[in-house]
């Protein structure tokens, strides 16, 4: 694979600022006939682009398979990945953990719940330097030419036409508590709305992704299903073997100021449903990571902090490890794969709970969008995220139900959750 580095300067003399990624994937779409698979992914410290599959891997749909054999076709591609100095970008949609079929919400598409690919072709935007992989000689010097001023998105008009109600939601809390015993303390229950929707994500990544606190934003098109993902939640990253994954759970609304934020602070640490919603997901996470990680590498770090995302804060902590040397990456987003703060503890009778009470697949909700290579690897989880499926636009949201869960102040935090991803639809119900 071809190599070419030139910084951001060097392609634009006039920039005062960074080049915009998205910017420069609209461009890519329209001069350069960008077609599925792509993806555009933002995170701490860099942009890339990536598109063309050299190779692909798509399972999960509708053939009757093993789970070892996709888990190690998956991990071969990764490998074959690192091998051409490259990285395989994908992922895994929720109901990977049971079926081998993936479905949208309403069941009105069919999709694979697995896709990763290796790119043909990857522009990298780290350090005020653009780098591109691939093997058009000329791209940087097309992008050189490329309008700085930023594209305008407009969003298309819009209709709803499914939905899961929030009467519905709040009597599935109901049943759920009816669930607990001793092998059942804590089950993750979605809501979702639906709307007709035949136009690029672009513009929805722009208005709302952009706009809000993330850990990864993630714009991926893999055709049938695409993805436009503000995720606050790191499910695991990997750099040579020394992984970190961010678990989130228990949520309170952001007040109108610092005083009033420093209230519900105290509040929200002294709750014991938020509190043991935190801690029985990060102790069932630590005992998955187990198996993976070198004697007495793993710990708790950062313990009971709070995370702020624009409208919401979170209760978070980090667990930080060092994988086994026979160890793959994806072996330990697999150990977490349902991630326990988008499912429940204990995992399989969390899963149970789920297929019993919600009467409809997730999809790619509550699964995991990143990449892996070699021994490095990123995956967030994917939630504050509309997925699309054909022309049919998918916005769900959850909340951690436990025992002295309230059914209408559940359905308030998922309500929370949904409303700047709503907003930026212009959707009022």
């Amino acid at each position: 694979m071809n190599n070419s580095i030139r910084s951001i300067n060097g392609l634009h003399n006039d920039m005062n600022h960074s080049l915009n990624p998205l910017a420069v994937l609209h461009w890519l779409k329209i001069r350069k006939n960008l077609a599925p698979p792509y993806y555009l992914h933002i995170y701490p410290g860099g942009t890339e682009i990536g598109w063309e599959a050299k190779a692909q891997l798509i399972r999960l749909n509708g053939e009757q398979t093993e789970a070892h054999t996709w888990v190690d076709a998956l991990k071969q591609l990764c490998d074959e990945a690192a091998a051409d100095n490259n990285k395989a970008f994908g992922y895994v949609g929720f109901d990977a953990c049971h079926s081998m079929q993936g479905f949208s919400p309403d069941q009105s598409t069919r999709f694979p719940l697995l896709q990763f690919f290796i790119p043909k072709h990857r522009i990298c935007i780290k350090n005020d330097a653009v780098e591109y992989r691939g093997s058009d000689r000329h791209l940087l010097e097309d992008m050189a030419r490329m309008p700085v001023s930023q594209s305008d998105f407009r969003l298309p008009r819009i209709s709803s036409c499914a939905e899961f109600s929030e009467d519905a939601f709040m009597n599935a809390v109901v049943r759920a508590k009816q669930h607990f015993s001793h092998d059942l303390s804590k089950v993750v229950l979605s809501r979702y709305l639906g709307f007709d929707y035949d136009g690029d994500l672009l513009p929805l990544f722009n208005a709302y992704c952009l706009q809000q606190k993330y850990s990864d934003a993630i714009l991926m098109d893999f055709g049938e299903v695409s993805a436009a993902i503000a995720s606050p939640e790191l499910l695991l990253q990997a750099d040579a073997g020394v992984f970190t994954a961010n678990p989130l759970a228990g949520t309170r609304s952001v007040g109108e100021n610092a005083a009033e934020n420093s209230r519900i602070e105290k509040s929200f640490l002294h709750d014991r449903k938020e509190l043991a919603e935190h801690v029985l997901g990060l102790a069932q996470m630590l005992a998955e990571l187990q198996a993976c990680c070198e004697t007495d590498t793993l710990v708790i770090k950062d313990f009971l902090n709070i995370s702020y995302q624009n409208n919401l804060m979170h209760l978070s902590s980090k667990l930080k490890g060092c994988l086994k040397n026979d160890a793959h990456p994806i072996d330990a987003m697999l150990a977490l794969f349902p991630s326990a703060m988008v499912n429940g503890v204990s995992k399989a009778e969390a899963i149970r709970c789920i297929r019993d009470i919600e009467p409809f697949p997730r999809g790619l909700y509550a699964g995991a969008a990143g990449w892996a290579t070699g021994r490095d690897c990123r995956f967030s989880l994917i939630i504050r995220s509309f997925c699309k499926y054909g022309t049919r636009l998918f916005v769900q949201a959850g909340a951690g139900i436990l025992a002295e869960s309230d059914p209408v102040q559940e359905n308030q935090e998922v309500n929370l959750k949904m409303s700047a991803m709503l907003a930026s639809l212009g959707y009022v119900k």
